[in-house]
């Protein structure tokens, strides 16, 4: 039986604020309530919300001026990078990418090997959409799910398929859309991510193996150095 994991009242009060953030509006340089206040707020003592003020100052979310107040920094850091680490947790991502580049690093190589004319075509589809998509300002993290999961199924190794559904799936897609809402507004259109996926498409159609490996891995690697930087790891 899969244990339940509890969340703990400091990542309530993180919610809590981050909600606060956003129904606001507040800005980068924006007062908010004191520790007093905030526990009065959430219903819980000062001590949990000092616990979740010191996360969220760590992760350089917020400043705490002793003698002044409480100010927020990278707003969107806090609305992207907190939504993350409280759907997930900044080091089950990571762990989760390590596993994803080379589950489906080999997933790419099995699909160009084993992948019939109608899954390859049924990704091809899935890629236009991603492109309609991000052309139109919209942030594509369902299509890219799509993809993914498609290609693990192209690979026809049902244990590949298990390892997705079980362990990857579960935080998949809200750390994705999270994800792809902060890379949009810090780099931009994500077409580069459009082209990516239709590079890896195009090795599994022309059959080469062992290059569709190294560009599904190369695409992998990209996200994890953008989640690295996001999360001030690098």
């Amino acid at each position: 039986m899969q244990q339940i994991k509890r969340r703990k009242l400091y990542e309530d009060v993180i919610t809590g604020i981050l909600d606060m953030v956003k129904t606001d509006a507040m800005k980068p340089g924006d007062k908010i309530h004191s520790v007093e206040q905030l526990s009065d707020l959430f219903g819980v003592s000062r001590m949990v919300i000092r616990e979740a003020l010191s996360v969220l100052q760590s992760n350089d979310f917020v400043e705490v001026k002793h003698g002044s107040g409480i100010y927020l920094k990278n707003i969107d850091r806090l609305m992207y990078a907190g939504d993350l680490e409280i759907h997930a947790g900044k080091q089950q991502i990571l762990n989760l990418l390590e596993l994803r580049k080379g589950l489906e690093s080999e997933a790419a190589y099995l699909a160009a090997i084993r992948s019939n004319q109608e899954e390859r075509e049924s990704l091809r589809q899935i890629i236009q959409a991603m492109f309609t998509a991000v052309s139109s300002g919209v942030y594509a993290s369902e299509e890219d799910y799509q993809f993914h999961a498609g290609l693990i199924h192209a690979s026809h190794n049902p244990a590949y398929g298990k390892v997705f559904d079980e362990i990857i799936k579960p935080n998949y897609y809200e750390v994705l859309k999270s994800g792809h809402q902060f890379f949009s507004k810090t780099f931009g259109p994500r077409l580069v991510v459009v082209q990516e996926h239709e590079r890896i498409l195009d090795l599994i159609d022309a059959r080469k193996a062992a290059e569709a490996r190294r560009a599904m891995w190369r695409h992998l690697d990209s996200v994890d150095i953008k989640m690295r930087k996001l999360f001030h790891l690098q």
